[in-house]
């Protein structure tokens, strides 16, 4: 073999060797450049979760508060209706008491109502014996 031969066979050899190796070399730059954009896209989605969930977390607080007035609101609307309850309760005991017969007068109404019947009772037969004796005599 010449040396022309040699050349060329190690001009292939060099070639085909520096091909692999500039391939190895930029498949790992391609790899390096992937992963980069893989943490940039993964940082920017987690960037976007982190923003959503800020902002879910402030509806959440807006929704917690007035949920808490709501609720508060609901207090004070059965405390004031217990009130008004309470008042009117009262209204009906106030009434009660000023209408209706207390116990002692109920029974003095009905012991004068007693004797007012036994006095009625004592005047039918006293004249009832009027008339017997009337007729007895005629």
């Amino acid at each position: 073999m010449t040396a022309y031969q040699w050349v060329t066979i190690g001009l292939g050899a060099i070639g085909f060797i520096g091909t692999w190796i500039l391939g190895a070399f930029k498949l790992g730059q391609a790899v390096e450049q992937m992963k980069a954009n893989a943490h940039k896209e993964v940082e920017e989605e987690s960037d976007k979760i982190i923003s959503k969930i800020g902002l879910i977390e402030n509806r959440f607080s807006d929704d917690l508060r007035a949920q808490d007035h709501n609720f508060g609101e609901v207090g004070a609307a059965m405390r004031q209706y217990i009130s008004d309850v309470e008042k009117k309760l009262r209204e009906v005991e106030i009434w009660g008491r000023d209408n209706y017969v207390q116990k002692s007068e109920f029974e003095k109404a009905t012991d004068q109502i007693r004797s007012d019947i036994r006095a009625l009772g004592a005047d039918i037969k006293h004249d009832i014996r009027e008339l017997n004796t009337k007729v007895i005599t005629k």
